[in-house]
């Protein structure tokens, strides 16, 4: 597990061009605060070097933020995950948030299950994703836990990975779209493309 997470975070410390648009919300729902919108595209992992067409907007508030990606390019028929790797002090990273920050407590990193999802023949998919700020919910895959600090929707660093589990196994789908090592020892699971979205002062 240690060993793939380290694959995982090998895209973090390229941050992709991003596009910005801030909203400020009015009324009482919106209680005055801000939306922003970061848009980004998707690209091969782990070189980072190739654009898939596809792409993922991430709109942040103080408290929560949620993702849409639209991917294409991936396998078809297969299972997939999809995992936030959230940097909530991206200003303590050592020369862009990269693995080596993983492991810094001064960073207040964390990488967790976002959401699953299935393709078919054409390899492309639209996925969402919500977090709210705060503690974890219960049965969230985790491999280093903390999530979104509270009030810190606009100041993390937040990057998604994209990690397929291989063709749809009948009887392990649960698995395959759930959780970090679902099916892996049956099909090769790897981390196909990823998007990295700075932080917003």
């Amino acid at each position: 597990m240690k060993k793939r997470l380290a694959r995982v975070a090998v895209v973090l410390g390229l941050i992709l061009p991003v596009g910005l648009m801030v909203v400020p919300v009015s009324g009482a729902e919106g209680g005055g605060e801000r939306k922003v919108y970061q848009t980004a595209n998707l690209h091969d992992f782990p070189g980072m070097t190739t654009d898939l067409g596809g792409a993922a907007t991430l709109v942040r508030t103080n408290q929560a933020v949620d993702v849409r990606i639209a991917a294409s390019g991936l396998d078809p028929n297969s299972a997939y995950t999809v995992w936030w790797v959230i940097f909530n002090n991206p200003g303590a990273c050592v020369g862009g948030c990269g693995l080596d920050d993983l492991g810094s407590p001064a960073v207040e990193a964390s990488v967790f299950y976002a959401a699953g999802f299935l393709t078919g023949i054409g390899g492309t998919a639209n996925v969402t994703a919500h977090l709210e700020a705060g503690a974890l919910p219960e049965g969230v895959d985790v491999l280093i836990p903390g999530g979104l600090e509270r009030g810190n929707g606009f100041g993390s660093e937040i990057h998604l990975v994209v990690r397929s589990h291989g063709p749809i196994l009948p009887g392990m789908v649960a698995a395959q779209i759930g959780s970090f090592g679902g099916a892996c020892g049956v099909n090769t699971c790897d981390d196909q493309q990823a998007v990295g979205f700075p932080a917003v002062s």
